[in-house]
């Protein structure tokens, strides 16, 4: 038998790594337990957009909840490149969301009035800032507060300084089990070893469907496979992110355009498919007509966790058990990790909660029926 901890999280990805960052500077003696390697998931497959108000539409507890995420990025990248020495590559410069018709453009306008910190600008200022988009726009939703990181880094950012402030990271240890023995006391069983622990995190992304099923709780999160390529090319120049028709090309600091996403239900599958890469660059060179000249560099897919209402479950065991889910987060999970990080720890120490978001992420919103 390993040493008490306090909390176990299955799942090293972004979510179970943030969890455990936010808990181990609490003084919290944290195991984070991943079945392969930190962050091999559907973190290293995501562009790494924080597109609060490129993704999201209503101005709801959902909305809001993404937006502080957002924001806490600003700290983070300072907080976490000083402890663990590693840059998470935060770019601030924003992104369009063009128009290629009047109509569209329309909609657009009409999100600019509903909120003050988006610009609306014409065909003329984009392409004054962005030359090599296509000629064929006809203006485009500057969203300045929507950047991006790199999710490989972030990850692994708050995975080693989870580590310098105390918390054991286990790699190659998928979990199989999860067996109360006692009063806030559970043991989470891997094919190398035990854990005993007095709270549980389940935060392993599709694959916390499993658990669901074991805890007899009628949930259940689907898989849903994106496609992504890299590109490179001297002759194109791209400052802010780009996004059209969920569509996105995201310009890192390497040179590499990221350009994704397809969306493939109930495909557990991670490997890129012809139609699947064919489709995005169907859809990117109307955006951006030079990429036609880009190198290829690379193509990859990841299977994103999405629930039946597309919003996270974030929040405690419905029985009052001190088993926790931070998982379904879809499209979002790299926006959402620092925010779903401070909220767990907040749920596990029995801190004050914004009551809106306990409600919007609610194991029990879509629950049928839970067998006791």
């Amino acid at each position: 038998m390993n040493a008490k901890f306090d909390v176990g999280i299955i799942g090293g990805g972004i979510i179970g790594q943030s969890i455990a960052y936010q808990l181990a500077k609490e003084n919290i003696s944290v195991v984070v337990l991943e079945g392969n390697k930190v962050g091999a998931g559907a973190t290293s497959a995501a562009a790494g957009m924080l597109g609060a108000n490129s993704e999201l539409e209503s101005n709801d507890a959902f909305f809001q909840f993404a937006k502080e995420s957002q924001q806490q990025y600003k700290a983070l990248s300072d907080e976490l490149t000083n402890l663990s020495q590693i840059n998470i590559q935060h770019v601030d410069k924003g992104m369009y969301k063009l128009a290629f018709t009047e109509i569209e453009a329309d909609e657009l306008k009409a999100a600019y009035k509903e909120h003050h910190s988006l610009e609306w600008h014409s065909k003329q200022q984009v392409l004054a800032m962005e030359p090599n988009l296509s000629q064929e726009i006809v203006g485009g939703l500057y969203i300045p507060e929507d950047g991006h990181v790199s999710p490989k880094h972030v990850c692994a950012a708050f995975s080693k300084s989870a580590s310098l402030l105390g918390a054991v990271i286990v790699e190659n240890s998928p979990v199989h089990s999860i067996k109360k023995i006692g009063v806030e006391e559970y043991i989470l069983s891997t094919t190398q070893s035990t854990y005993n622990c007095s709270h549980i995190v389940i935060a392993n992304g599709v694959w916390s469907d499993y658990f669901f099923k074991k805890l007899a709780l009628e949930i259940k999160i689907k898989p849903v496979k994106g496609e992504c390529l890299a590109v490179s090319s001297e002759n194109i120049s791209l400052e802010k992110t780009i996004f059209y028709d969920h569509c996105y090309i995201v310009p890192k600091g390497d040179g590499r355009l990221v350009v994704g996403a397809t969306m493939v239900e109930n495909d557990w599958s991670t490997t890129p498919t012809l139609g699947g890469i064919q489709s995005l660059i169907e859809k990117t060179t109307p955006i951006l007509p030079t990429i036609k000249s880009a190198k290829l560099l690379e193509t990859w897919a990841g299977l994103r966790p999405q629930t039946d209402d597309g919003k996270p479950y974030i929040g405690q065991h419905p029985n009052g058990e001190n088993i926790y889910f931070a998982t379904g987060h879809y499209r979002n999970g790299i926006l959402l990790a620092p925010k779903t990080g401070t909220l767990v720890r907040d749920l596990i120490l029995k801190r004050k909660l914004n009551e809106d978001y306990v409600e919007a992420f609610s194991i029990t919103r879509n629950l049928a029926k839970v067998v006791r």
